[in-house]
C-alpha cells in the first residue's frame, strides 16, 4: 500500500499550469491513495469551485482520495461570516464527510478533520480546532480496532512532537499545533491511551522535509511532517509526502518535485514492535525547543507554582512554555521588551523595559497577544505582585532548523 500526501494545496491561479504537472509527478510514483492534507482551493479556497479544482487536480493522480479539512478551509470571514458551511460544501464536493477510518493491510489509517470553531469564544480565526465529538468519535474507532497499528492523519501535528515550524509565525497566531488553545493535551494522552498509534502525518507549516526535525520520535510515536508542492512553500522547497505500508513496515520517502527521477528514503518503522525508526529523524526532549532562525533567547524564567517557563528572545518576543506539553503554548508578548515577571496565584505580571507594567491571568485563552489583532485581557498595574521570577540557566545550540534553547 503506498499512499501520497498531498500538503497544503494554497496556490495562485497562474501556477495551475505547473500543478497539474507536478501532480502527474505524484502519478509517476503509482499511489494507491492520495490523502489531501487540507486546506486547498487556492485562490478560490471556501467555495465549491475552489474545492472542485482541487478534486480535479488530486484526480490527475489516478488513484482514489481522502481529503480533510485544514483551518483555512473552515475559518471565518467578514465576507461571509454565517452563510457559507465548510462541511456541507465539502460533502456536495466530495462525496463523504472530511473524517474517515479505514483499514488497510491490517493497518488502522484515522483521518481526523479541522472543524469551525464555535463563535463564542472565539479567539482567531486561523486556530486548528476539533470538536469534542469528532474526538470521541476518534477514540471509538481505536477502541474498536484496538491493538491494530495505526496511522494517525490531521493537518496540524500534536503539541510537544518537536516538528519543524516557523516559530513567530506559528506561535504567534496560536496555530502551530492541533488545537493550540482548546485541549491541546487530549491528543498526547491519546497516543498514551493507545499505544497503537504508532505514526501519525501532518502538514500546515509549508516546510520542506530536508531537516531532522521533519520526522520526529517521541514516546513511541513517529511523527510525519508532510510539505507542499506549491508556491505556499516557506523554505523554497518542493516537496510531497510518500508512505508504504508493507509487512508490517511503514517506509516513509520524499518526492522532490525538482527532481522527480526517484524518490528518497527517509525512515523505516517497524509497526509490530517498540523500537524506534531507522533513518533520519530526531528525539524531542523536555526542555528542549526551536526559538527560530535567526532568534535567539536572552532570559528563561520559571513560574513559582505552576510547570511553565517564559522564554524572552533577541527580538523581543516572550513565550510562555508548558512543561508538561513540552511546547510553547502563546506568546505573552512581542515587540516589547521584558525586564522582569512575577506571579501571585492568579495573575501574572509583567514588567517592560520601558517602565510599563501589566498584568494577565495565566489560566485565561484571552492572556496571548495575538497576530491578528484580537485585544489581549490584560490590566495595567502601578507595580509587580507576587512572587518575583527567578531566571534559570540555559544553552543553546544550532541546527538546520535553526537556534534552540534547552533548559530544565
Amino acid at each position: 500500500m503506498r499512499i501520497a500526501f498531498i500538503g497544503d494545496l494554497q496556490y495562485w491561479k497562474a501556477e495551475i499550469e505547473n500543478l497539474e504537472y507536478k501532480m502527474r509527478q505524484v502519478s509517476m510514483h503509482k499511489p494507491d491513495l492520495a490523502i489531501v492534507m487540507g486546506d486547498f482551493g487556492g485562490s478560490k479556497m471556501r467555495s465549491v469551485e475552489g474545492l472542485e479544482e482541487t478534486k480535479h487536480h488530486v484526480d490527475l493522480i489516478g488513484c482514489p482520495r481522502q481529503a480533510i479539512m485544514g483551518n483555512h478551509d473552515v475559518e471565518y470571514n467578514s465576507e461571509y461570516m454565517y452563510d457559507y458551511d465548510p462541511v456541507s460544501t465539502f460533502r456536495e464536493v466530495f462525496g463523504k464527510e472530511p473524517y474517515s477510518a479505514t483499514v488497510v493491510d491490517g493497518v488502522l489509517i484515522l483521518c481526523v478533520t479541522i472543524e469551525r470553531q464555535p463563535l463564542e469564544g472565539l479567539r482567531t480565526i486561523h486556530a486548528v480546532y476539533v470538536s469534542d465529538r469528532q474526538y470521541e468519535w476518534a477514540r471509538e474507532q481505536l477502541k474498536k480496532h484496538e491493538g491494530m497499528p495505526t496511522l494517525l492523519v490531521t493537518h496540524a501535528h500534536m503539541a510537544g512532537a518537536g516538528i519543524r515550524c516557523d516559530r513567530p509565525l506559528h506561535t504567534s497566531a496560536t496555530d502551530t499545533y492541533l488545537e493550540q488553545t482548546f485541549k491541546p493535551e487530549r491528543w498526547q494522552a491519546l497516543t498514551k491511551e493507545f499505544p497503537q498509534i504508532k505514526a501519525w502525518c501532518s502538514a500546515h507549516l509549508h516546510m520542506g522535509h530536508d531537516y531532522d526535525t521533519a520526522i520526529t520520535y517521541r514516546e513511541g510515536v513517529m511523527h510525519i511532517s508532510c510539505g507542499v508542492m506549491t508556491c505556499c512553500t516557506r523554505d523554497e522547497s518542493c516537496n510531497t509526502r510518500f508512505v508504504d505500508i508493507n509487512n508490517g513496515k511503514l517506509t516513509v520517502y520524499t518526492l522532490d518535485h525538482n527532481n522527480d527521477k526517484k524518490l528518497i528514503e527517509d525512515a523505516v518503522l517497524d509497526l509490530n514492535e517498540n523500537t524506534p525508526p531507522e533513518g533520519r529523524y530526531y528525539i524531542p526532549q523536555k526542555g528542549e525547543i526551536l526559538v527560530g532562525e535567526d532568534d535567539a533567547p536572552t532570559a528563561v524564567y520559571r513560574h513559582p507554582y505552576l510547570d511553565r517557563y517564559y522564554v524572552a528572545t533577541q527580538k523581543d518576543f516572550l513565550w510562555e512554555y508548558d512543561g508538561g506539553l513540552w511546547d510553547f503554548t502563546g506568546t505573552i508578548a512581542y515587540e516589547r521588551k521584558v525586564k522582569s515577571l512575577s506571579a501571585e496565584s492568579d495573575r501574572l505580571y509583567i514588567e517592560f523595559a520601558d517602565g510599563e507594567i501589566r498584568s494577565v491571568d495565566p489560566h485565561s485563552r484571552k492572556r496571548w497577544q495575538y497576530t491578528d489583532h484580537i485585544n489581549q485581557e490584560y490590566i495595567p498595574e502601578s507595580e509587580l505582585k507576587g512572587d518575583i521570577m527567578k531566571t534559570v540557566p540555559f544553552s543553546t545550540f544550532s541546527k538546520k532548523e535553526g537556534i534552540y534553547v534547552k533548559f530544565i
